[in-house]
């Protein structure tokens, strides 16, 4: 359906212990599309036994035809699974489920894990189908402007009127409360080479309130908000300054996605024998304010940041429609109400209540943490050999189950595979599905001019839209200014810009500023490509946003850092190390990122200078600066600051303001004072744009068991008449092909073709792959299937609408304002949007 609709989201999401099926779109007959399709899938799904092979588990031999070469699994969901548990934080997860919940589903990995997905079948996928995927154990939530009437009789006409009600036994027990704490180690993949003597993870972990209660759950929220959220919270605090470790571990936090919810805290980077002295520090510092009291202020700043969540209407991330669904599902799942979560307000009035009758959160501490013994700590290693150790255990299981195979087995084994094969190049016939006509697709886009003005010589741009009280500010200005030898360091500057001091204050008052007056404040550089040439806009943001009885105090935030920054070596250090910390860790899962930056970097300046920011230089970068020592960090203090004093100057600086009529003109007053404090613009030499990397082939190794395979073209820009043709191309080889040849043939998790018109680049990429080679011979074979074989009117047209969801995304007007701002920066006008648009569709 993902060719048929204008979905602004289409996706299932899977829990330890639900599945939900989401999808939204702005057009009325594509929601009616959509919704009888969803009801037919989840509710009347075929599940066939080939469908099972292909996504979940079979055996067949290397070469599908030859019974001699060797026994192998294969499977969708086999690959993927191998690929989500190969990071530390996938290894965090499942030492809390086997540590704090023995008896319920939780001690189980819930997506499958690959030692144990052989042992499914397709009869008991079909019979748990058939029990707890039935309308009884169902839970349905719409939102938007259709008649509830209709929808409702949608599914009353195409599901409820279809089943008889039965009795689901999907109840999870409550946990066995534990006598005495417990502490469990869980190894995850690590490279040999590599210095591992400070790479394990300790977490101290606690099962708490049950996650029904709205009431309690809120008071869990606002407590691990003052203990942990910033740097300036007195646990992370407390844990970075015992340099045990360098950034908060996997886990830290509270997550209510299980039927009691679970808090922890611990540390990344730390040596395995110093696990115990990480939950000492947790311990201490919680029977310190236990003792001593929590600091009302901290607590403010946390019911103001909750309140500004409220309050904001985005759909950054995801639809605001999912995010208010989200909300409502620890309660509609474990048998509370999905209304009291919106209805914040109630139960923020009886906390104020609690507060003012004293020592709340002190007895939380006490009550949730102290004294319960339901404690585990959990010690995440690394383990270099692990994942030869598996790969070495399936192959010896194949070993000895293709050692009992019969002739008549391993004859079974080929027609099977065969079988999948034809059935997976057999065409389907897609006429029974809905779809849009290219008569549904509006036309227009919707125009949004912005209110220009200047404050004191700089340039500012006012999209006065419906915000619902809270102001969005960004303030750009050009890094092509800065020598070549600051570049590496631009994504440290955006980290330290927002987590240091400034104007006399500490980075711990800074960060209490920040939570108590806005919705966050961040830092980043922006490459921005040209609609027309082949160039690109080098910009560097700072990014806010806060409710409108605020904008004085943010904007005050905003002035000293820019103007009066202060940064501390010793605090320094701990950016670069919890900076580098992270990357490492995440590598699991931003292989296929830094795979498409790696390959871009070789075809255009622009593509180098993206891989350098965001990249794999990036990641070499800060490990070189995680090994300087604070004295060392002197120079890089100075090329900083240096940084900041050419990036925000008056004259150079444009701002971006979305806000509500009644909040302009306190904004433009105190922006005055902001861009006063700033020094004034002299001339700067732009530094030349690198060259791209040398186009030979390349590849990184990283312990995970699946590959990132990309190959990126150089093509044309937006304007150019061919760029809609390549957008389209990359959707109809997305669907007609490649999903088949990756996904459904080769097994990889997913199988991509993306055209970027703005960057004049064209990408096909695979994703949680088990091959390289016939990957690479897939993409060879993509190309000449586009030109020997016809092209197909229906799938054409389908390739089209997809398209067209492409170029008018769903967006929100804290998205609206800076999207046309960037828009008018680089050409992407709303004549040039529509002249695309037109072409798209013809």
């Amino acid at each position: 359906m993902t060719r048929r609709s204008l979905a602004t989201f289409m996706n299932a999401f899977t829990s330890a212990d639900w599945t939900a099926y989401p999808f939204s779109t702005r057009n009325a007959k594509d929601f009616s599309n959509l919704l009888d399709v969803y009801l037919d899938a989840t509710f009347f799904p075929r599940l066939e036994q080939d469908a099972f092979m292909q996504e979940g588990i079979r055996f067949e031999f290397e070469t599908p035809d030859d019974p001699r070469s060797g026994l192998r699994y294969k499977g969708v969901v086999f690959n993927e699974m191998k690929g989500a548990l190969a990071s530390p934080a996938a290894a965090m997860q499942r030492a809390m489920g086997k540590a704090l919940f023995s008896g319920p589903t939780y001690e189980h990995v819930s997506g499958g894990d690959p030692e144990h997905i052989p042992e499914l079948t397709w009869q008991m996928l079909r019979d748990f189908h058939a029990s707890h995927y039935h309308p009884s154990n169902a839970f349905f939530y719409t939102y938007g402007d259709r008649p509830l009437e209709s929808t409702l009789e949608a599914i009353e006409r195409n599901v409820l009127s279809r089943f008889e009600r039965i009795t689901v036994d999907s109840s999870i027990p409550l946990v066995k409360r534990f006598t005495q704490p417990a502490g469990l180690t869980e190894p995850y993949p690590a490279v040999a080479s590599e210095d591992n003597s400070r790479r394990s993870q300790a977490l101290t972990a606690w099962v708490t309130v049950p996650s029904s209660d709205s009431f309690r759950l809120l008071s869990m929220k606002v407590l691990t908000e003052v203990l942990l959220s910033n740097s300036g919270s007195p646990l992370r605090k407390a844990l970075i300054d015992s340099k045990l470790g360098t950034a908060m571990a996997d886990g830290t936090g509270l997550q209510d996605d299980y039927k009691e919810s679970v808090f922890g805290a611990g540390l990344k980077d730390i040596r395995t024998e110093d696990a115990g002295k990480v939950q000492e520090v947790v311990l201490d510092t919680l029977t310190t304010l236990a003792k001593d009291g929590v600091d009302s202020a901290q607590v403010d700043a946390v019911i103001h940041r909750l309140e500004f969540e409220k309050r904001e209407r985005s759909n950054a991330g995801f639809p605001y429609a999912l995010k208010v669904m989200f909300s409502c599902l620890p309660a509609y799942n474990y048998g509370g109400d999905p209304y009291a979560s919106m209805n914040f307000d109630t139960d923020l009035a009886r906390l104020q209540q609690e507060r003012k009758d004293g020592r709340w959160f002190e007895n939380v501490i006490r009550t949730e943490l102290l004294d319960n013994s339901h404690r585990a700590l959990l010690t995440i290693v690394p383990d270099p050999e692990l994942e030869e150790r598996k790969h070495k255990k399936e192959l010896e299981r194949l070993a000895l189950i293709e050692a009992t195979l019969s002739e008549p087995d391993r004859n079974k084994t080929v027609e099977d595979a065969l079988r999948l094969k034809a059935a997976q190049d057999a065409r389907q016939d897609l006429s029974v599905l809905p779809t849009l006509e290219l008569t549904d697709i509006p036309m227009k886009f919707e125009p949004l001019a912005p209110r220009s003005t200047a404050i004191e010589g700089a340039a500012v741009d006012f999209y006065v839209l419906p915000t619902n009280g809270v102001t969005y500010l960004d303030i750009r200005s050009d890094f092509s200014v800065l020598p070549q030898e600051q570049l590496d360091l631009l994504p440290l500057f955006g980290r330290a810009l927002t987590q240091s001091g400034a104007a006399g204050q500490d980075y711990v008052q800074i960060a209490q500023r920040i939570a108590a007056y806005t919705g966050g404040i961040g830092a980043a550089a922006q490459v921005q490509s040209l609609a027309a040439v082949e160039d690109f806009v080098q910009s560097f943001v700072v990014s806010g946003r806060a409710l409108a009885r605020n904008v004085k105090p943010f904007v005050e935030i905003l002035a000293d850092v820019t103007s009066r920054l202060e940064i501390d070596p010793a605090r320094l250090k701990e950016i670069i190390a919890e900076t580098a910390t992270r990357l490492e860790s995440s590598l699991a899962n931003l292989g296929f990122q830094f795979a498409i930056l790696l390959a871009q970097s070789k075809l255009t300046s622009e593509g180098a200078l993206n891989e350098r920011l965001q990249g794999i230089r990036m990641l070499h970068s800060m490990r070189e600066l995680a090994k300087l020592d604070e004295q060392q960090l002197g120079p890089v203090i100075d090329q900083l600051q240096a940084m900041r004093t050419t990036l925000f100057r008056a004259e150079a600086m444009q701002v971006v303001v979305t806000c509500e009529e009644s909040t302009v003109a306190t904004v433009s007053e105190h922006l005055a004072s902001l861009v006063k404090a700033l020094p004034a613009q002299k001339e700067k030499t732009r530094s030349p744009k690198p060259p791209a990397q040398h186009p030979v082939p390349e590849a990184r190794i990283a312990p995970v068991p699946v590959a990132f395979n990309v190959r990126t073209f150089k093509t044309v820009r937006y304007t150019n008449a061919d760029a809609p043709a390549l957008l389209v191309l990359a959707n109809y080889l997305r669907d007609t092909f490649l999903h088949k040849e990756l996904r459904e043939k080769g097994g990889a998790y997913g199988g991509y073709a993306q055209a970027s018109t703005g960057a004049g680049l064209f990408m096909l990429g695979s994703y949680r792959d088990p091959n390289i080679t016939r990957t690479y011979d897939v993409y060879d074979r993509a190309v000449t299937w586009v030109l020997d074989s016809p092209i197909e009117a229906e799938q054409l047209k389908e390739a089209i609408l997809g398209s067209c969801g492409d170029v008018d995304p769903l967006e929100s007007p804290d998205i609206k304002g800076r999207r046309e701002a960037v828009n008018r920066l680089t050409g992407f006008t709303l004549q040039e949007r529509e002249k695309f648009k037109h072409r798209l569709l013809t």
